[in-house]
C-alpha cells in the first residue's frame, strides 16, 4: 500500500515533464537527464567537443548553425528538444530562434554535458 501511495504521489507531482517543457525557461542537468526517451537532445557544442563524447542519441548542430540547419536535422517539431552545451550559455543562445521556428526547446543551464552524464544521461 505504501508503495502505491508513493507511486501515486510521484505521478501526480511530476506529470509528463516533456509536455510541460513549453512552460520552462531552463532545466537542470538532473532534470534533463530524467527525460531520456521523451525528448530529443540537441548538442550545440563544437565538433571537437562532440567527438570527445555526447549524450546517447543526441543530435549535433554547432550553436552558430542551429538557426539555419535545425529544420533539416530535426524536422519533427512535435517532440520537445533539450539543448545542451558545456556550461549552458550556448544552449540558451539557440532557444529564441528555435522557438520562432515552432520548436518546444529548453536549454540545460547551470551545467552542461559533463553534468548531464553525471546525472544519469547515457553517454553515446
Amino acid at each position: 500500500m505504501l508503495r502505491f501511495l508513493v507511486l501515486m504521489v510521484l505521478i501526480l507531482a511530476f506529470p509528463s515533464m516533456a509536455q510541460d517543457l513549453s512552460e520552462r525557461q531552463s532545466l537542470s542537468p538532473k532534470e534533463a537527464a530524467a527525460l531520456q526517451g521523451k525528448v530529443t537532445y540537441l548538442d550545440v557544442r563544437t565538433a571537437l567537443e562532440w567527438l570527445r563524447g555526447h549524450v546517447k542519441d543526441a543530435i549535433h548542430i554547432p550553436h552558430d548553425e542551429v538557426a539555419e540547419d535545425v529544420a533539416k536535422v530535426i524536422p519533427d517539431k512535435s517532440v520537445p528538444v533539450v539543448a545542451y552545451c558545456g556550461s549552458g550559455r550556448r544552449a540558451a543562445s539557440v532557444v529564441e530562434s528555435m522557438r520562432e521556428q515552432g520548436y518546444t526547446v529548453v536549454p540545460v543551464v547551470n551545467g552542461g554535458y559533463s553534468e548531464l552524464i553525471e546525472s544519469g544521461a547515457p553517454e553515446g
